[in-house]
């Protein structure tokens, strides 16, 4: 997807659009539940960015 701040961006949008959809249609709603998939992954991937580049800089020994 990108860059980090790009992910965080999107991640916050996305909390807001879950946390709206949670107000208007109750928690077991449907859009509710794909929402926060959508944003789990996001997360995910957020995590997955900063894993990968964690790695990267730890010594070998």
């Amino acid at each position: 997807m990108g860059e980090p701040m790009q992910i965080k961006d999107r991640i916050e949008r996305d909390r807001q659009k879950l946390r709206r959809l949670a107000e208007n249609h109750g928690m077991q709603d449907n859009k509710v539940l794909e929402q926060s998939m959508v944003l789990d992954e996001l997360i995910n991937e957020y995590y997955r960015f900063q894993y990968k580049h964690v790695i990267k800089r730890q010594p070998i020994a």
